[in-house]
């Protein structure tokens, strides 16, 4: 047995760290974005010339085009890759590294939505041209991350700050000599070095923020951010640098959304599926979500290189921890009746069997019963990473000899998961409000984005009264995850000035530990007493919480109010009635899992070259390894116990690389890869249970498993572009690409299938079916410059990118057979993501607009009901800075000045009927307006 008071504590390292941070402070190395960046030079000038910023005032205070560095990297590499520096706090308000990615071509972003992610503000999880956020590789200085975002192998970028990340390198082709199981491709996050600063400095960076929703509702809006970094190369040839950064974020913000509260139901009886019948749909009950959120970043970083002449070392130390105390108060109006009540409509009896009551004489879906309910949730989360990594590489007469090794330990919590309920007697439309029910919730969804109850005089004044109904239970459970991760990694080449210009060959071993437990909160449910159930004690009202009720809400401020409740009260009342609670050990296995997971792989390159044509062939093999224990509920016969699983499964994955440069300015591109993508977690090991019939000598009727033995997906991709460099402050980039996968798995949609095989029907997940996707992307960034005779337009300029892409994928479905769909088709891939920006620098002053816009992408693919999709969003930034003096600059900046919605789910691809709440509904979070001072010392 088991009580709350023995949870293992879960907070390794963070005050120590949290303290170094606070003491070191923030920031990271001056490398600004790509919307205002360091002066480009001319395509023909030597790469080798310009690996570091010539000043740092012009890491800080620039000319408003593409960071030089990162545009020479670009232009010298042979795969396709992408580059955005993020260090400008000064005129950007994204304090989050996925925010900041989604500037790049073809990168968009995505949140989880059931933990109330998306009302944070901030994007979580990026991903590259669309793909499903678990088919990228995350590298931290090329070092594999561990996982730190729940149970698949995406990795939440929200841990990291752009005061400690100096740059993201999205690798949309990678070679033989990187991660194979990486079918999108390798987003790097690049800790800063010193010697990317041609001299050294002291830095100090201070900013403020508002949250512009939360300051309306009355609500904690304010926050702000302090750091440090500094940069010092020494030595007498100054072969030795430096380079540290600290830094503490904090900061407040709100969040409203609207949403249905159930599946919706077919208009007219007894026709089908809601699936079969998509454009004839009525809603189940609405409800309104307010959300509170109090988000902490604080981390600190540290790099020592040695550049020698016969052999170079590193050492590269990371720290991050990101704290999101999230709340959730919703009000809602159920279509249900309750005790002394019944259904006025006639008792149908289905085709299929069953009956149900909720179709009037004519056939028409006519709920009964109006039952206004409150809701709160907590959805608290603690991510935590550490990192370490030592390497040296030896090179000596075209000879090279590297060597790395590395540790990272994450960490994901979820140690409060709050729920209370407030239910009691719906109203039924009666004089007395018993017997058979004359009323129910109609919702109006002439508004799609704003469903709308219709509602009696008598039904409204009902469902207005705080007083009702009282408080129906609190319960109380928790969700952690840890990762460990070694990984060590070598090579040796040799480079020539021969048609075989260079060869290299290589190794890689890595080792993760991963443990988990979970603790739903219905384990736990105190039930209070109410008129629908037994219990003890009185629950209280919501008038009788302290609190505070809004006075608006989105367009429209619901019948029935919503009360922002005492956090505090909440906890306190766990305290009393959850924690002491004793909890059954196989309770608290059912949610345990342990595994451990190995990938070895090799690797050969070589590079040939033929006047301006670069070709790199390579072939690569990765075996996996992968053991867990978890457990299995068999009660029946065998009882509850832990079980072990396995597989092994390797992939040999070849490809080439291609880059033809005519003359400086012009790089023609082309690549064929082959790649897969390891099935996450959760599918192939966890929780199992079996279900037996003991009227046939315990018979298995029925297995809900995991699926160790599941393929991974596997993929081609075939890319090609040209990129046209036009000198200082203009480029054009144009590609094409396709992939065609297979063995699919809808990993983000969580969903499992079921299947019958000899009369035992099976839950689990299972590979069948493939995808495919096609698209083009342009970018370009055009500087006025030196093309008008003016000091003041010469300043001006214009930058974006733009992708668009077709999809198709097919859904092995046992209940429903194979199903294609050809728009829209792979989930979290938009047909279309767009970027503009207009900028100004000259004279110590810069400015810039930017517009970012990610098109529908399929969220969800469902079996009886329409499928879930997310509707385009767009967000419009600000953002302007002085240099007062050498020394001191000061920015202000607006994210999502026109205030548009931060996310948008529909029950199918059209805007006609909104989801429920679970799968987001329609959401704001609001703009908000940042102030920043940026000294140099």
């Amino acid at each position: 047995m088991f009580s709350f008071s023995t949870l293992p504590a879960r907070r390794w390292r963070v005050s120590a760290l949290a303290l170094s941070s606070a003491v070191t402070a923030l920031a990271i190395a001056a490398l600004l974005p790509a919307t205002a960046q360091a002066q480009d030079v001319p395509a023909a000038e030597p790469a080798d010339q310009q690996t570091a910023s010539e000043s740092l005032t012009d890491d800080i205070v620039v000319n408003g085009r593409r960071q030089r560095t990162a545009l020479i990297e670009e232009q010298s590499a042979i795969a396709t890759i992408d580059i955005v520096t993020t260090g400008d706090v000064a005129i950007h308000s994204q304090t989050s590294i996925a925010d900041l990615a989604k500037m790049l071509p073809g990168v968009s972003v995505s949140r989880d939505q059931g933990r109330n992610q998306s009302a944070t503000g901030e994007a979580q999880f990026a991903t590259i041209r669309g793909f499903d956020t678990s088919y990228n590789a995350y590298t931290l200085d090329s070092l594999r991350l561990p996982q730190t975002s729940g149970s698949n192998r995406a990795i939440s970028l929200n841990l990291f700050s752009p005061f400690a990340i100096g740059g993201i390198v999205v690798d949309k082709t990678p070679g033989a000599s990187r991660d194979a199981d990486a079918i999108a491709g390798i987003i790097d996050l690049r800790t800063p070095t010193a010697f990317d600063f041609a001299q050294g400095f002291t830095r100090a960076r201070v900013l403020g923020q508002v949250a512009g929703l939360a300051l309306d509702r009355e609500q904690e809006a304010f926050g702000g951010a302090i750091g440090l970094d500094t940069a010092r190369r020494f030595g007498s040839d100054h072969q030795f640098g430096v380079y540290l950064a600290g830094y503490y974020e904090e900061r407040g913000n709100a969040a409203e959304s609207t949403a249905v509260q159930n599946d919706y139901k077919t208009t007219s009886f007894d026709v089908g599926t809601p699936r079969a019948n998509p454009n004839a749909l009525s809603a189940d009950g609405v409800q309104w979500n307010f959300y509170n959120n109090k988000i902490k970043r604080y981390g600190a970083t540290g790099s020592f290189d040695v550049r020698g002449e016969a052999i170079d070392l590193f050492a590269r130390v990371n720290y991050a921890t990101y704290l999101n105390t999230n709340t959730m108060n919703q009000t809602g109006l159920r279509n249900e009746t309750t005790s002394g009540q019944s259904s006025g409509n006639p008792l149908r009896t289905l085709t299929g069997g069953g009956t149900t009551r909720a179709y009037n004489a004519a056939g028409v879906y006519t709920p009964q019963g109006i039952n206004p309910a409150s809701y709160f949730r907590t959805e608290d989360i603690e991510q935590e990473l550490f990192s370490a990594q030592i390497g040296a590489k030896a090179h000596w007469n075209g000879f090279t000899a590297a060597l790395e090794g590395a540790y990272a330990d994450g960490r994901f919590d979820q140690p409060t998961r709050i729920e209370a309920a407030f239910r009691g007697i719906a109203y039924n439309g009666t004089a007395t409000n018993t017997g058979a029910a004359t009323e129910g919730v109609v919702v109006d969804l002439s508004d799609p984005k704003s469903p709308r109850p219709v509602l009696s005089a008598g039904a409204t004044r009902y469902v207005s009264s705080l007083d009702r109904p009282t408080q129906l239970y609190v319960q109380r459970g928790y969700d952690y995850l840890t990762e460990t991760k070694k990984t060590l990694k070598g090579s040796i080449g040799w480079t020539g000035e021969a048609f075989l210009s260079s060869v290299e060959v290589g190794g890689l071993y890595e080792d993760a530990d991963r443990t988990g437990r979970s603790l739903a909160p219905d384990n736990t449910r105190y039930r209070f007493l109410t008129p629908l159930q037994s219990g003890t004690v009185q629950g209280p009202s919501i008038n009788q919480y302290l609190g505070y009720v809004l006075k608006d809400f989105l367009d429209y401020y619901p019948a029935r109010p919503i009360k922002v409740l005492s956090r505090a009260q909440l906890d306190a009342q766990v305290r009393d009635y959850v924690d002491p609670m004793v909890i059954a050990a196989n309770t608290l296995n059912q949610g345990l899992l342990d595994g451990n997971e190995q990938r070895k792989a090799i690797y050969a390159t070589a590079t040939l070259k033929l006047g301006t044509l670069e070709v790199m062939p390579g072939i690569r093999y990765e075996d996996n390894r992968f053991r867990a224990r978890y457990f299995l509920n068999d009660n029946a016969v065998d009882g509850a116990r832990f079980v072990n699983a396995g597989r092994d499964y390797d992939h040999l994955d070849p490809s080439v690389l291609a880059a033809w440069k005519p003359s400086d300015r012009i790089t023609v591109r082309a690549a064929a890869r082959s790649s897969y993508a390891r099935p996450s977690f959760d599918l192939i090991a966890g929780p199992t249970r079996i279900t037996r019939d003991p009227g046939r000598g315990n018979a298995i009727t029925a297995i809900s498993q995991p699926n160790p033995d599941l393929k991974p997906v596997q993929a081609w991709s075939y890319d090609a572009g040209v990129d046209f460099y036009a000198g200082v402050g203009r480029y054009f980039q144009l590609a094409a690409y396709y992939k065609d996968l297979s063995n699919f798995v809808v990993t983000t949609a969580t969903r499992t299938a079921g299947e019958t095989i000899d009369g035992i029907v099976y839950t689990r997940p299972i590979n069948g079916g493939g995808g495919k996707a096609k698209g083009v992307e342009a970018s370009g960034r055009f500087t006025l410059g030196d093309m008008v005779d003016s000091s003041f337009l010469g300043n001006f300029g214009v930058g974006g990118n733009i992708t668009y892409q077709q999809t198709e994928a097919s859904y092995v479905i046992p209940l429903n057979g194979v199903r294609t769909t050809r728009t829209s088709a792979l989930p979290q891939a938009p047909d279309l993501i767009y970027n503009a920006e207009v900028f100004y620098a000259g004279g110590g002053f810069r400015t810039n607009l930017w517009y970012n816009h990610t098109g529908r992408i399929l969220a969800a693919v469902q079996d009886s009901q329409p499928d879930i999709y997310v509707q385009p969003v767009g967000e419009l930034n600000f953002g302007a800075a002085y240099e007062v003096t050498d020394n001191l600059e000061i920015g202000i900046s607006a994210r999502n000045l026109l205030d548009q919605h931060t996310y948008w789910a529909t029950v199918g691809k059209d805007e006609t009927y909104i989801s429920n709440d679970r799968n987001g509904g329609y959401l704001k979070t609001g703009r908000v307006f940042q102030f920043s001072l940026t000294m140099k010392m």
